[in-house]
Order: C-alpha cells, then structure tokens, then sequence
C-alpha cells in the first residue's frame, strides 16, 4: 500500500536550521526570533510567535521566572495562555536553550546561547544528523 509509513519511515530526530543574514546592528529582540528562527523552533511569517517573547524575556533576566511570572509578563500577547507557554518552554528545553531551576526556568546554567549552541546543538543535533546523512549517500554511491 502506497502512502503508508513504516517505523523506518519515522525520523528519530528532525532538525531545520536556516541561514540569515549578519546579525550586526540588530536589536535583541529580533537576535531572540532569529535564533528561534535559524533553529526551526519558529516559522518564517508566523504571528503567533509567542516562543519568541518567552525566550526574549528570559534571556532579559539573570533569575528564574515561574510560568505564572512568564503568563503576567506576557499578559494580552497572543498566544500567551499557560497551557501554550508550558508548551513553549518544553519546546526550549529540548533543545537545551533553557532550563528549570529551582523557582522557574532561565536560560541553561545562566550562561551563553552561544555555548548552548556549541556544546549541545552542534555535537547532539548536527553532527549526528549530518553524520546519518552521509551514511546515507555512501549506500547509494555503491550503486554507481
């Protein structure tokens, strides 16, 4: 039956990286939505970006804020009910931009995105991925 998908069909990991231009002179704000962005966690033109104010607010503090903190900050936005910044924030946290800790979530061990970025995305994420994908393309070289 054509169409149907098998569990070899099933990706154990799906990652979308985008290129953009230099992020020179660029508000923090729009760094937060193009890191969002560039990683796949937001889509180019979606309004309801509401993973992108959460990220942007906690990469404003150096404590930890609740969910409920995040909820009121983020008050009126669309997209800001509890249930979605839960979902947000879970979505952050698997990929290691943030963290919990012990009143709330902050960013991963209060430190660098960009160390975020090397020492988790790359060697995790990536390399992993452009690893399989040469595997991949070595099979099918054996049929030339």
């Amino acid at each position: 039956m054509e169409g149907k998908r098998t569990s070899r069909d099933i990706p154990l990991n799906e990652l979308t990286l985008r290129k953009y231009e230099s992020p020179k002179g660029i508000e923090k704000k729009e760094l937060c939505r193009k890191i969002l962005l560039s990683l796949g966690l937001l889509q180019p033109g979606e309004s309801r970006d509401i993973i992108a104010e959460i990220f942007y607010l906690l990469s404003k503090t150096n404590s930890s804020l609740s969910v409920e903190m995040i909820a009121k900050n983020l008050k009126g936005k669309q997209g800001a009910s509890e249930p979605n910044i839960r979902r947000q924030i879970r979505r952050l946290r698997d990929m290691k931009l943030i963290e919990k800790h012990e009143q709330g979530y902050r960013l991963i061990e209060n430190g660098s995105i960009e160390s975020s970025i090397k020492n988790y995305i790359i060697p995790f994420l990536i390399q992993p991925s452009t690893e399989r994908l040469l595997d991949y393309a070595r099979e099918l070289d054996k049929y030339r």
